[in-house]
């Protein structure tokens, strides 16, 4: 998932300025997408490839990408991400669609559907995290975004286009449209000796640059050197743009005894005091978490009411909200950041709740079992009259008896079908066979009283409820496809079914209509969205029921 990149990258060296070349690596992402399945192009992905072009010929290693798919996206990302510890510029270019919510915006991929707030986080491309990556080279980073003319379609709050954006200190961003931000990144940015300000004062009137604008840094090989001189002097000259601990203190580790190195001590013994923040982070940082850790301390938040923004094992935005607002309830100094002991006061309440919502599910599921076997018997279902069976079917859909009911209703068609005259049973055939609201409707406007009319009638609201939940499935859909499980995984997943007392059928990571069905019953009986899908609360759920 695109959140595999929140990985902190952020050294101890400053990363922010430079008349440095380009000798420590530099890394690019350029993006270019144009054939949208949902939207009209309004301009060209080669563009960007032209910007891709420039940036190799100025010595970076340039990860590309043109009319990327959520899965090309996904690959281009890891390529980014494995080249990204030890570089030292670091440009992204993305021409293409963007929406936006109040408190991110996201790039997005040519294949994601109508933009809502629950598929975003699976088929978007969150600006956030690239900023926040871009933050860990403060004066070394830049973004430029090409934004084609028009808008699209998008719900639940989503707008189109880029939001406001929380430009970390010491990074610069430049949008536009796509064919000038594509052309200005290697005939104005990447200009020999070109800062950061001459290049944005060269540029269109149509790009606009925003965040760290210092001539004091670049993106060209060589770099410029605020008013001449050497290249420390460039740097000193960024590193007292940027006014910080950490510019400071990556000019003494590269110019210990440099001619500002005294300038940069002192400023340092006056002004640096370590804030409580400070602290808390050092704090959890001597704790050296691992992936997993960090992954069960999200579940933990998650399951505990507190949105995390994805179990991934990085504690980015989302992740560091969550801690902060669990901290504010328990009456505990709210840092974001997390202590040992808070660690496990976290994971005592959370194996409290889990089990809590385990005694509270088996509860609810043997009422509702016995809400089943009772309108089974009442409806007439038991009996086999037809419609009780149909009426039993609408209450349960994925009921005890939904087999049986099925089945019974299977063999009074047959037997209605035996027993039709030729032409009615054609149609109705055909009706079956295409499965769809007209062919249904074709056949009660010619027979509103026939042999199926009843059975037509229920197949066309369960397609209409399919419909007016198409959004929704799809989004549970790319959810449990973002989790990439093989078959070992999905085993895991049925046996922890099963634990529960929820048939998922033969445990072979195969998940058929009976897996389905299971997942339904339990997003059901734990008051969750019913899609058959694993979404990320389902999974919580799951792990949090079977797991403690």
């Amino acid at each position: 998932m695109i959140r595999l990149l929140t990985t902190k990258l952020i050294a101890v060296v400053l990363l922010g300025v430079s008349a440095l070349n380009a000798m420590a690596g530099d890394v690019a992402l350029v993006i270019g997408n144009r054939g949208y399945y949902r939207w009209s192009p309004a301009f060209f992905a080669e563009r960007a490839a032209n910007a891709a072009d420039a940036l190799r010929r100025a010595g970076y290693t340039v990860i590309s990408g043109g009319d990327l798919s959520i899965e090309g996206t996904r690959r281009t990302l890891h390529l980014l991400g494995e080249r990204l510890g030890d570089a030292d510029r670091l440009v992204i270019v993305l021409n293409g669609h963007f929406a936006h919510s109040a408190s991110d915006s996201w790039f997005l991929p040519v294949d994601a559907f109508t933009p809502n707030p629950i598929s975003l986080n699976y088929e978007g491309l969150s600006l956030n995290l690239l900023l926040d990556i871009a933050a860990s080279r403060p004066g070394r980073a830049a973004l430029f975004l090409g934004l084609p003319a028009g808008g699209m379609a998008t719900t639940g709050g989503i707008q189109p286009g880029l939001g406001d954006l929380d430009i970390p200190q010491g990074v610069f961003v430049a949008r536009g449209t796509p064919v000038d931000i594509a052309l200005t990144v290697g005939r104005d940015f990447l200009a020999p000796g070109a800062g950061l300000a001459s290049a944005l004062a060269a540029a269109p009137d149509s790009v606009i640059g925003s965040g760290y604008i210092s001539d004091a840094s670049s993106l060209s090989a060589g770099g410029p050197v605020a008013g001449g001189g050497t290249p420390e002097e460039g740097y000193w000259q960024a590193v007292l743009d940027i006014g910080n601990e950490k510019a400071m203190r990556a000019y003494l580790n590269a110019w210990p005894n440099g001619a500002h190195a005294a300038e940069a001590q002192a400023w340092l013994d006056a002004q640096i005091v370590r804030t409580p923040e400070d602290i808390a982070r050092e704090q959890e940082a001597a704790l050296n978490l691992n992936r997993e850790a960090r992954k069960e301390i999200q579940e933990n938040l998650t399951l505990l009411g507190y949105n995390t923004r994805g179990i991934d094992g990085v504690f980015g935005r989302g992740s560091r909200s969550a801690i902060a607002a669990w901290q504010r309830d328990q009456g505990i100094e709210v840092s974001g950041y997390l202590k040992a002991g808070q660690i496990n006061r976290l994971d005592r309440m959370a194996r409290a709740k889990a089990r809590e919502l385990a005694d509270e599910a088996r509860r609810k599921q043997q009422e509702m079992e016995d809400a089943d076997r009772k309108f089974w018997v009442d409806s007439g279902a038991a009996a086999g009259n037809e419609q009780g069976l149909r009426r039993y079917l609408r209450n349960y859909p994925d009921g005890l008896y939904a087999d049986i009911a099925e089945l019974r209703l299977r063999a009074i068609q047959d037997d209605k079908s035996n027993r039709l005259n030729a032409q009615e049973k054609r149609v109705w055939e055909q009706a079956e066979a295409q499965d769809t609201e007209a062919a249904y409707q074709d056949y009660l406007n010619r027979y509103p009283n026939g042999a199926f009319a009843e059975d037509a009638r229920d197949r066309l609201q369960k397609l209409e409820d399919q419909e007016e939940r198409k959004a929704e499935t799809a989004a549970a859909r790319a959810e449990e496809d973002a989790l990439r499980l093989n078959d070992f995984g999905r085993s895991l997943i049925e046996q922890q079914l099963a634990k529960l007392g929820v048939d998922p059928g033969p445990l072979d990571g195969k998940f058929d209509r009976q897996t389905r069905k299971a997942i339904r019953q339990f997003q059901r009986s734990r008051n969750l969205p019913v899609t058959g899908y694993l979404t990320r609360d389902t999974v919580v759920r799951l792990v949090a029921e079977a797991g403690r």
